[in-house]
């Protein structure tokens, strides 16, 4: 295995801190917004395919476009080998 360099081990830190509480959560459901929640976004109803991951403890994960909330976004799903 290679070893970490500093900038990998900056990003993980980061990610750890910024994503680490999901871990353990279980998925409830997945589902598009709704036309209140996406309001509260500034993001287009009727033009954005804008949808929430709902945990059991009510958390959600929102995807968007970019870090500033530009639009909703995309996640990918991938089988890892």
């Amino acid at each position: 295995m290679a070893k970490e360099t500093a900038e990998h081990a900056q990003r993980r830190t980061v990610i750890n801190r910024e994503f680490g509480s999901l871990v353990g959560k279980t998925v409830k459901r997945v589902r598009p917004m709704t036309l209140n929640e996406c309001d509260l976004f500034a993001w287009d109803y009727e033009a954005d395919y804008a949808f929430l991951v709902e945990f059991t403890d009510g958390t959600v994960i929102v995807p968007s476009q970019d870090p500033e909330g530009n639009g909703a976004g995309h996640l990918f799903i991938e089988s890892v080998v």
